[in-house]
């Protein structure tokens, strides 16, 4: 697999840049260091180059192909994403800052940007250990996908269960249904069926999204859970993954051209901002017609 890591040189991007380098390590794979440089007055940056050349070394020293390393000027978004797509780059690898994006600092900023644009997936690092017990220790990776209908939940399905390429995945997908809706469409009735769902509609609902979800995840094994939820997906989405522990959260992301593209109020930008773990972005571009 070829990763490119965008690390700004702080605590957060030293963690996204061991994740990436377990990552390139355990696929073979090769591993592109980036820092960009923004909009500087200077000209030197033989500090940024400098640094970016130890933690090379440091990764090299842990059987990583470190294969490019490149300080360049312009925002750190577009850099990470031009790098990729100029590389070929199958993964952008970025480090957040805070406990939650809503700490909005420099790299929690540009990792959110990075995963509204990006063509490939990102991930967003927010804590190496459960990567480094997974990859290094046999440790399960404990990863939630959230379903919908649609090919962008089919495309973050697969992206998910090819993990298990990797090392043990314990895979969970929930569905997060409004109770009264579904309750109807099963014709289930009674006290609390506004709020709740009915036994038979869960069941209902429970063999509904195992089909739905087989031919994505094939014969892998995961747990598939529908909850009832009113209100805001993300967040709904952000505290069952708390609720499980979960080290990973895998969304899927529709990208379209201008004004078709409604990133902010979306279920992934929920999460990317929201969740306390983990968090890969996988995108998706219906072909144009």
């Amino acid at each position: 697999m070829r990763i490119v890591c965008g690390t700004d040189f702080s605590a957060p991007g030293q963690q996204a840049a061991t994740v990436a380098g377990l990552l390139a390590r355990q696929t073979g794979g090769e591993l592109h260091l980036i820092h960009g440089l923004g909009p500087r007055r200077r000209w030197d940056f033989t500090a940024e180059r400098t640094e970016l050349e130890k933690e090379g070394r440091r990764l090299q020293e842990q059987g990583v192909a470190v294969t490019g390393i490149n300080a360049v000027w312009g925002d750190p978004n577009v850099v990470m994403i031009e790098e990729a797509t100029r590389w070929g780059a199958e993964l952008i690898v970025l480090g957040a800052t805070g406990q939650r994006l809503a700490d909005l600092t420099l790299l929690g900023s540009v990792a959110s940007r990075t995963a509204r644009e990006s063509p490939v997936p990102v991930l967003v690092v927010r804590d190496a250990a459960p990567f480094v017990a997974w990859l290094e220790k046999s440790a399960p990776l404990r990863v939630l996908t959230g379903f919908e209908r649609g090919e962008s939940t089919n495309h973050a399905l697969r992206w998910a269960a090819s993990l298990r390429r990797l090392g043990t995945v314990n895979l969970t997908v929930a569905q997060l249904v409004t109770p009264g809706l579904e309750n109807r469409r099963a014709e289930a009735s009674g006290p609390g069926t506004g709020i709740e769902l009915h036994p038979s509609t869960r069941s209902q609902l429970l063999e509904e999204l195992r089909l739905a979800t087989a031919p994505a995840i094939g014969d892998i094994s995961a747990t598939l859970t529908v909850k009832p939820a009113i209100g805001r997906t993300d967040i709904h989405l952000v505290q069952e993954a708390e609720g499980m522990h979960a080290d990973l959260v895998v969304v899927g992301s529709h990208q379209r051209k201008g004004f078709q593209r409604w990133w902010h109020g979306s279920v992934s930008s929920g999460v990317v901002h929201g969740a306390p773990m983990s968090v890969a972005v996988v995108p998706y571009r219906p072909s144009e017609s």
